[in-house]
């Protein structure tokens, strides 16, 4: 996989920027920093003629698009392209910057040099060595919570890597104490916060590799095996092989289909159960949304992380009979997550206590996967983004649903290739897929609308705050 997705980066070089391009064409054409630290990781694993003096020069160029700005909470990242503007007196985070290119790219650094700083230049060397030590000097002033997984994970490695590397006491305290609360945080529940994400668990993976792979903490070996060999069973116990999806629900998603977008997860399960069992878009990069994501598989390939081999089995196991997951995130605020697994049918539902998000549309508290008996695509439906609603589903595959207010909830019906048969109050029925509620169908207002987007149904409450239980019957 690294090799492929290696020889994709390649079509993307410009060799006037010394950056790869973005890959669908924009106007004006941009180029992509982060990217393109991780085609270097590819070039120097590939190793074909040319990809060393290919590697120096990306390497180079994305040095030259740090920020070394002491005192700004910009300080030690990165611009996201070459074309973006310094952020200015007053800068806006995401906005104007983005904090986490100290982690993703001082990350890659670090395993370049961990596995190749005898092959490189002595001039670059001690270029990356300098931007490593703005980089750490950047995300130790920020702060970055033990709760924001994905990039807590690469910050504690970050922290101490550099702290080693340079004699430098106080990082590796800061690495190893960032390490510890991200695991005693996780040992409350053995439950990340960024639950379930198909992108950001990908980059969880990769941070605890890290860890066990290529850090010369015991601390963080230690604690980095104890989550690594427990996050891998939970992503076998919600992952449908048949769908080639995990089963919801997702705290932070950028789409509802593996198979339609690079999503981190994929690449990873790509690497352990073979190409061909990928849950990736099976026209590779080009036919993906969220291609740059792909850019990251040959850092993954490097890690050369093995799972527990009861999980590689899993992987590819078919679902022969239901099985049923209930996991508390976290007890204050109280979350659960439970998730249905059937042979062509998986549910997922997210129990908040009535708490909110912060992650906006990435959040999918409720959501259903399903493929009719003749195949074709995965067909799926969930509960809109904001959503009020607190769900779970039981172990008979019933859903149920808590509306917390007289707000809507609004449903996203996704049926590639042909549209929904009925839409009614209390049945629909879909392609491959029968929709009963069962209960308090009578207290909604119901309405649907369709567009080019999908179908839309709207649960109206109009007696309070009441419940619905929907049962699904694939056909």
């Amino acid at each position: 996989m690294s090799t492929e997705a290696t020889a994709w980066m390649d079509t993307l070089w410009d060799p006037e920027a010394r950056l790869l391009r973005t890959p669908r064409p924009a106007d004006p054409p941009t180029h992509m920093v982060r990217e393109t630290v991780w085609y270097a990781v590819g070039l120097l694993t590939r190793r074909s003629t040319g990809d060393l003096e290919r590697a120096t020069e990306a390497l180079h160029a994305v040095l030259g698009h740090q920020y070394d700005v002491p005192g700004t909470v910009f300080h030690g990242t990165w611009r996201r392209s070459p074309d973006e503007a310094d952020p200015g007196a007053e800068p806006v985070e995401w906005r104007d910057y983005d904090p986490n290119w100290r982690e993703f790219i001082g990350t890659a650094l670090l395993l370049i040099l961990h596995h190749f700083e005898t092959d490189l230049p002595a001039d670059l060397v001690a270029r990356i060595d300098s931007a490593l030590v703005l980089a750490a000097e950047g995300s130790v002033r920020r702060g970055v919570r033990p709760d924001y997984t994905n990039i807590a994970v690469m910050a504690a490695y970050l922290y101490d890597s550099v702290g080693r590397r340079f004699g430098l006491p106080p990082a590796m305290r800061a690495g190893e104490s960032l390490a510890r609360r991200v695991h005693t945080l996780w040992s409350a529940t053995t439950a990340f916060p960024e639950f379930n994400s198909p992108t950001y668990y990908g980059v969880d993976l990769y941070g605890l590799g890290l860890w066990g792979a290529a850090s010369g903490s015991p601390v963080l070996w230690s604690l980095g095996t104890d989550m690594e060999t427990a996050l891998w069973r939970e992503i076998a116990d919600r992952y449908h092989p048949g769908l080639r999806n995990i089963a919801g629900p997702y705290d932070r998603a950028y789409g509802m289909d593996m198979q339609q977008y690079a999503a981190l997860l994929g690449l990873w399960i790509g690497l352990v159960a073979g190409p061909d069992a990928a849950p990736l878009p099976s026209g590779g990069p080009e036919a993906a949304g969220h291609a740059h994501d792909w850019c990251f598989a040959p850092c993954f390939a490097l890690l050369g992380v093995v799972p527990p081999e009861d999980v590689t089995a899993r992987l590819g196991q078919d679902v022969v009979r239901p099985r049923y997951m209930a996991t508390t995130i976290s007890e204050s605020p109280r979350r659960v997550a439970t998730s249905w697994l059937g042979e062509r049918l998986m549910i997922g539902a997210l129990d908040a206590a009535g708490e909110g998000t912060p992650w906006g549309d990435q959040h999918c508290p409720v959501t259903v996967h399903w493929r009719a008996p003749d195949g074709g695509p995965v067909r799926w439906l969930r509960a809109a983004p904001q959503s009020p609603v607190d769900a779970a589903v039981d172990r008979d595959g019933c859903l149920r649903l808590r509306i917390r207010s007289s707000e809507p909830v609004r449903f996203e019906v996704h049926t590639p290739g042909s549209a929904p048969a009925v839409l009614a109050p209390g049945h629909w029925r879909l392609p491959g897929l029968g929709v009963r509620a069962v209960e308090s169908q009578e207290c909604f207002d119901v309405r649907t609308t369709s567009s080019r987007d999908g179908t839309f149904v709207e649960y109206r409450p109009t007696e309070g705050a009441p419940t619905l239980s929907l049962r699904f019957l694939t056909s």
